[in-house]
């Protein structure tokens, strides 16, 4: 069987000209007899091609296509083989927040969730053997992938599960290039929950239009979830993107100018509704199918199991990338968290289009850049720093190795201490009379912030 060519590679994009019927119909135009050109069907002045015959086209090309079982002799290009297991492991998803988990993992790798990235290419033989290293049973369903025979699908009842101690190796061809994901479908309501879940990114053999792409996997946690206790009825309190939350997920850098590709993956089970400030992005395919007729948008709503690609070209400055469905932007219903990143593009500028200013903190922290780290004196065992009025009083502060520094805060609204450094630590939420401490062991300078209110800053330097 010959592999069909992409579309998204070698087809132009048409402009549509679909939205003169529904102008039409607003006006109360009756439609017109099929002896007579339909009232949509006006040829694009750019393109020379008519939406109808255009749609008509697609719907042949689908009619056509063939379906079903690809043979694994069809492969053309390598043979790409992966093996993955199941462990059980504790994760960190939010600061301080760690929970159970069942994750995939390659042999003698950490395991993970999401677990490893496959990335084969089209026309390749595709192997992958999970290895059943638990004591309950599993599969692996590659969702969106097409080609693959039915006992290749992963689903109990239609092929098989893997038993304990078990391997089963799932083989197909990848036909064509595209964003699809791989989980567990044994207790899929559960296993899932778990995270029982990662990508599978089918490339094109030909050079693609942008210079990097960023797998995002959306899901949701329920941090007090037991898999013993059926049935199974998770209420997610933790908006997770590739496993973690607010402020644990990695920026993006797309650099100013740069064109890279986002692949959205809603592997949970709520609907997200995913936004990007300061510009937009070319939606270009879904669920594994490049788009006829690509459009621009700043917002995607994904159900479950959908996925969405979308093109963004870098620019300046740092911008938001987030669900705007307000609960899923929080951690424990905490602002903010969840389901939140950074696109960091180029260096920021003003609104006159000059070089922006060096970034200045709030008003309220003015004494935190006054202090100068030689006034501060040198203090040891317990130091209590309190947080009023949205300031870490002592902004600046000196302790010896060994000192416990405890944060206690005293503000109405709720704070976290976020201490990066030579030791890195974060403290959940902390509400009215809440506490946060570390001992500092390590010398060395470290910065303090918080991050629901990111102008609130400090520094500990720890002396040797």
């Amino acid at each position: 069987m010959r592999l069909k060519r992409p579309r998204f590679w070698s087809r132009p994009v048409l402009r549509p000209a679909a939205w003169l019927l529904g102008a039409l119909l607003l006006m109360g135009s009756q439609p017109q007899a099929q002896t007579s050109p339909p009232a949509h069907d006006h040829a694009d002045s750019s393109s020379g091609v008519s939406a109808a015959p255009a749609r008509d086209a697609l719907i042949r090309d689908f009619v056509a296509a063939p379906s079903g079982t690809v043979p694994l002799k069809a492969a053309t290009g390598e043979v790409r083989e992966f093996t993955l297991e199941v462990h059980e492991i504790v994760s960190e998803i939010a600061p301080g927040v760690r929970v159970q988990q069942w994750a995939f993992g390659f042999p003698g790798q950490n395991a993970s969730v999401p677990g490893p990235e496959l990335r084969v290419r089209v026309g390749d033989l595709v192997k992958i053997t999970l290895h059943n290293t638990t004591s309950r049973a599993h599969t692996l369903h590659l969702h969106g992938i097409t080609s693959l025979a039915q006992d290749m699908d992963g689903v109990p009842h239609t092929s098989h599960a893997v038993l304990p101690g078990q391997s089963f190796t799932y083989s197909f061809v990848a036909t064509e290039a595209g964003t699809h994901m791989y989980h567990c479908h044994v207790e899929t309501n559960l296993h899932l929950d778990m995270g029982m879940y990662g990508a599978l990114i089918v490339e094109p053999r030909e050079k693609p239009a942008w210079v990097q792409d960023h797998v995002l996997m959306l899901d949701e946690w329920d941090s007090h979830q037991d898999p013993d206790q059926l049935p199974h009825k998770p209420v997610p309190d933790y908006y997770l993107v590739n496993g973690r939350a607010y402020p644990l997920i990695p920026d993006l850098k797309i650099g100013q100018g740069e064109v890279h590709l986002i692949r959205l993956l809603n592997i949970g089970q709520e609907v997200h509704s995913m936004h990007l400030h300061g510009m937009t992005f070319l939606v270009v395919a879904k669920d594994g199918q490049d788009l006829p007729l690509p459009y621009r948008a700043d917002t995607v709503l994904l159900g479950p199991g959908e996925r969405y690609d979308l093109l963004v070209k870098g620019r300046d400055g740092t911008f938001p990338l987030h669900d705007h469905i307000p609960p899923h932007g929080t951690n424990d219903g905490v602002d903010p968290g969840g389901i939140h990143l950074m696109v960091v593009g180029g260096p920021p500028l003003a609104a006159d289009g000059t070089a922006g200013p060096a970034a200045t903190g709030h008003g309220h922290e003015a004494g935190a850049t006054t202090t100068a780290a030689t006034d501060a004196p040198l203090q040891r065992g317990t130091v209590e720093v309190h947080v009023n009025g949205f300031v870490f009083a002592p902004p600046v502060l000196r302790v010896a190795r060994g000192t416990k520094v405890v944060w206690i805060n005293d503000d109405m609204v709720a704070h976290t201490v976020t201490v990066d450094g030579p030791k890195k630590a974060s403290s959940a939420p902390l509400r009215k009379g809440g506490r946060f401490a570390v001992t500092f062991e390590e010398a060395g300078t470290y910065t303090v912030t918080c991050v629901q209110h990111p102008f609130m800053t400090a520094t500990v330097i720890v002396e040797p």
